[in-house]
């Protein structure tokens, strides 16, 4: 098969995941879905979980760039940080599709070992990457702040994902500027605790 009817193969799976759900992901379907025979997709992914694991690497492959492409030295930390909480977030469009798939991934982990350590490990690099561009910004912060930030942004895509009403786009970049302004530097001018207080008599 050409490189062009494999990519048509992952595109397929993904639009059923996002359009469908994990359970409508089965040879047949995508073959359909494709256009192609279902022999021409088995030729590549004999099973299910054959075809829903290539799925993931691709949106891995893809998830990563998008990230590193935010990742420019010559750009402030904390704008790369906000760039990268609005594609793990979900904010945006795009990051919301993203965000339905990797729900589907996580839904699928808790049953397949295979899609349970892919998973696993794309977080831990995940968790990695945050920790390095949060320390760039604030060298006082730990990777325990970049699994709190996660925490909340895996809830945040969890809720653009199936609750677009409630979590709007705007809602969600409220809510993580409100977090990383928790975890700010603290100004070099700043006055220690009590300093400057009237004392009480």
């Amino acid at each position: 098969m050409t490189s062009a009817g494999a990519q048509r193969i992952l595109t397929a799976v993904q639009d059923i995941l996002v359009e469908r759900g994990i359970e409508d992901v089965t040879i047949r379907n995508v073959a359909t879905a494709a256009g192609l025979s279902v022999g021409a997709v088995q030729h590549h992914h004999r099973t299910k979980d054959d075809l829903i694991m290539a799925a993931m690497d691709e949106v891995s492959r893809n998830f990563i760039e998008r990230v590193q492409s935010v990742l420019d030295p010559g750009v402030p930390a904390r704008q790369s940080l906000g760039a990268v909480c609005r594609i793990l977030g979900g904010v945006d469009d795009e990051s919301r599709t993203s965000s339905v798939i990797w729900l589907a991934y996580a839904a699928k982990a808790t049953t397949s070992s295979a899609v349970a350590g892919a998973h696993q490990t794309s977080w831990c690099l995940m968790e990695e990457a945050v920790t390095t561009l949060l320390q760039r910004w604030n060298p006082s912060l730990t990777r325990d702040d970049a699994a709190g930030l996660m925490a909340l942004l895996d809830g945040l895509a969890i809720a653009r994902a199936t609750e677009t009403d409630r979590m709007t786009a705007d809602r969600a970049q409220r809510l993580i500027d409100q977090h990383l302004s928790r975890l700010e530097p603290a100004s070099p001018w700043a006055k220690p605790a009590g300093q400057g207080r009237v004392a009480q008599r």
